[in-house]
């Protein structure tokens, strides 16, 4: 069974490489890996010379609904891996992934995302309340899609329509919605495991804990900006205590607010 593989990719010159890498390494290897740059200006298709792989090179950013959908475009086989730049793959993704397939409603498996021991206040509040990693973890189905690390059924994708071209981000998610609402299934199993790589800024952890938890769907709403502040003191604030990280407080304090503001913005 062939596989395709694709690595979206905008301005991650720093960890682009380990990314396909990590690819290249999959004890089922894929049959073709391309790398889909979204307009990078940092040299990221520098990092990527040398590898076996196909470079699809957009003509500026465009978003990542946009990069995803010209990946499956050009993907030449039924399932498509996709890890993202600033990940890396376990070594046996592909190989675990697959046997999911055996079921024809399967459309997409993906895996749990991690990340190393956190030292830096960013990454331990994104390891706590953005990949929870201190939560054990067990398979569903008819969940939502993420695409950190991820295996599709190209046509499954394409009958509904495929990625949204127009959404800079959160274009997984709703292309779940629609796969679901199609009657195919989306599997998370968290014995795939991606691990990320990249360290994030104060204003990047927050950027994607709004995109993850509100996004396209996002409501500006008193009530549920109310409902948020309350979740952050009671759960979020409450979970970096008694994990003895009373550093990560005020960023779990300070997300409502961020969410709520993006929110408006994007609304």
């Amino acid at each position: 069974m062939k596989v395709s593989a694709y690595v979206p990719c905008y301005n991650a010159a720093a960890t682009v490489r380990r990314a396909v890498e990590s690819v290249l390494a999959q004890t089922l290897r894929p049959a073709e890996v391309l790398v889909v740059d979204d307009g990078s200006t940092d040299g990221s298709l520098d990092a990527v010379r040398g590898l076996d792989v196909r470079i699809v090179a957009q003509p500026r950013n465009l978003g990542r609904g946009e990069a995803r959908a010209r990946a499956m475009s050009e993907a030449q086989h039924e399932h498509v891996l996709c890890c993202d730049a600033t990940n890396v793959l376990e070594r046996t993704f592909v190989e675990k992934a697959l046997p999911w397939f055996e079921d024809d409603l399967i459309a997409a498996v993906f895996g749990r995302i991690t990340q190393p021991p956190a030292e830096a206040l960013t990454e331990r509040w994104r390891g706590r309340h953005l990949f929870k990693t201190d939560l054990a973890q067990e398979s569903r189905r008819r969940t939502s899609l993420c695409t950190w690390g991820t295996l599709v059924r190209a046509s499954a994708v394409q009958q509904v329509g495929g990625y949204d071209r127009t959404l800079r981000h959160t274009e997984d998610g709703e292309l779940g919605t629609r796969l679901l609402a199609s009657g195919f299934d989306v599997v998370y199993d968290p014995a795939l495991t991606v691990t990320s790589i990249a360290p994030n800024t104060v204003a990047q952890v927050l950027e994607r804990h709004w995109r993850w938890y509100a996004g396209t769907t996002a409501s500006a709403s008193w009530r549920e900006y109310r409902k948020s502040i309350g979740y952050s003191i009671k759960c979020m604030a409450r979970d970096d205590l008694r994990a003895g990280d009373p550093l990560c407080v005020p960023l779990s304090l300070l997300s409502p607010h961020y969410r709520f503001w993006r929110s408006l913005l994007h609304g």
